[in-house]
Formats: C-alpha cells, structure tokens, sequence
C-alpha cells in the first residue's frame, strides 16, 4: 500500500507541477479533469495488481484443496488396508485359539474318559476282594 501511496503522490505531484505551467486562463473544472484522470489511472493499475494477486491465491487454494484431496485418498485407502489387516489377524487368532481349546478340550475329554474307567476299575476292586 506505501508502493500505491507514493504513486498517487508522485500523479498528484506532477499534475500540480504541470498544471502551473498551464496558462493562467485554465478553468478549476479541467484541472480536477486531469486529477481525476491521474487518480484513476492510479487506481486501475492498483485495481489490476490486486487482480493479478487473487488469481495468484485462487491457483494455490486450488493446488492446495487438489493435494489435500489426493491426501484424503490415500489416507482412505490406507486405512481400510489397515482395518483389513485387523480383520484377517482377529480371525487368525480366533482360528488359532479356537484350535488350541479344541486341542485343550479333546485332551480334557479323554482324561475324564480315562478318570471314569478307572473309578470303575477302582470300584470293582473291592467288590472283587469282599467275595
């Protein structure tokens, strides 16, 4: 704002500088003319700089919401190989575990078959040793 304070200065300036060499006779009307012919030269150059500065920042929001996007995408995709990986390790050691208690429970079951036939044995014993 300074760079566009000091341009409109400098018109302002040079249209006082000009304007006194002008002949006695120009009107106040055709002075505050060509003042406003300068500031508005000024303000159309400031105009069309600050255009130029907002394209510049809409091409970067854009790129930046373009990448954010990308980003988002790959995230996603990371995150259900993720969950897939989860899934696929749960149902392994569920199989896992499910095979070691069927394991643990045929050993248990054969035990107690075991426990049964000698209590059996151990009951006829003494029914043997009373006769």
């Amino acid at each position: 704002m300074g760079n566009g304070m000091f341009c409109t200065l400098a018109v302002i300036a040079i249209v006082f500088l000009t304007g006194c060499q002008q002949p006695a006779q120009e009107a106040p009307s055709q002075q505050q003319a060509r003042l406003l012919a300068a500031q508005n030269a000024d303000l159309q150059k400031q105009l069309a700089a600050r255009q130029a500065e907002i394209k510049v920042l809409h091409e970067k929001y854009t790129k930046e919401l373009r990448l954010r996007d990308q980003e988002l995408i790959r995230c996603k995709v990371r995150i259900d190989a993720l969950q897939q990986e989860v899934k696929k390790g749960i149902n392994q050691r569920v199989g896992t575990i499910t095979a070691r208690v069927l394991d643990e429970n045929a050993k248990l079951r054969q035990e107690i078959e075991q426990l049964k036939a000698e209590i059996e044995r151990l009951k006829a014993a003494p029914a043997k040793e009373d006769k």
